[in-house]
């Protein structure tokens, strides 16, 4: 952990293949370790080989409004070259619980990492109320077998807390880049060991797929692609409009059929004590 906070950024193959950058929190709420990092750099450990397509460079974050964000931005100043996406991870529930959209809302019930509490307050003041994320979420989950697209949460609300922060920021302040947030299963869930490698896995799946359709042709337009300026979309009638737009493909029409609107009931909801 030291290593990782001293070198701030840790790269991994050649920068000569895409970059996706991968962001992750420090030990919230007394606990010992976060999750997030240990799948981040099991991720960075799997993508790093020759025959990987993309290369991966990791950002670690810590628990604290504001400055998470502002590490986030070092960490992309640092860079050699524009990274293809940017995905950030966080602790949540006891699933991957995969984020479509971030709200302009702080709301805390126990403080940060810094001892910060916030109630009700803007992150960016007359700045949109909810963004679409901007990465390839469709592409990335039509990735994964049917068994483990049952295992993972298409969510429409990444809590109130640091996570949703920083996504929130980074989407606004860095429009063009493909970012996305995605929260690993808690430090302390049960059958942790078991839970950690099937989200290793399965991201392992998603962030190449990801890659590699940003990387390429434009295939869907009204998608998310570094063809266009296109964000995933926040409301029930629009979401229900591209279900009907993709009802020949089955998994895209899957997709359209789990995932929520803005609009909708907040689900997946996370406990205080565990976001970040």
């Amino acid at each position: 952990m030291k290593l990782l906070f001293l070198l701030t950024l840790v790269t991994y193959v050649a920068w000569s293949k895409p970059i996706v950058m991968i962001s992750y929190f420090d030990a919230f709420h007394r606990a010992s370790f976060n999750n997030s990092e240990t799948v981040a750099v099991a991720l960075a450990q799997k993508l790093g080989s020759d025959s990987s397509p993309v290369s991966i460079a990791l950002c670690p974050l810590n628990t604290i409004f504001d400055q998470a964000y502002a590490q986030t931005e070092t960490c992309l100043k640092k860079l050699s070259q524009r990274p293809v996406m940017v995905v950030g991870l966080g602790e949540s529930s006891c699933d991957l619980k995969v984020e479509t959209m971030v709200r302009n809302n702080d709301q805390t019930v126990g403080p940060d990492n810094a001892g910060i509490q916030r109630s009700d307050t803007s992150i960016i003041a007359g700045a949109p109320l909810v963004l679409g994320l901007r990465y390839p979420l469709p592409q990335m989950y039509c990735a994964l077998t049917r068994s483990e697209r049952n295992n993972i949460e298409l969510s429409n609300f990444a809590g109130s807390f640091v996570c949703n922060n920083t996504a929130y920021q980074m989407s606004y302040y860095y429009s063009d880049i493909h970012y996305g947030f995605i929260h690993v299963p808690a430090n302390n869930c049960t059958n942790l060991t078991g839970r950690t490698k099937s989200s290793i896995l399965m991201l392992e799946k998603m962030i190449t797929q990801g890659a590699t359709y940003l990387s390429g042709e434009l295939s869907e337009e009204d998608l998310p692609h570094t063809s266009n300026e296109v964000r995933l979309s926040v409301k029930k009638n629009e979401i229900k409009k591209l279900r009907r737009q993709y009802q020949e493909n089955e998994c895209l029409e899957e997709y359209f059929k789990r995932v929520k609107g803005d609009d909708e009931k907040r689900i997946f909801q996370i406990r205080p004590a565990l976001m970040n």
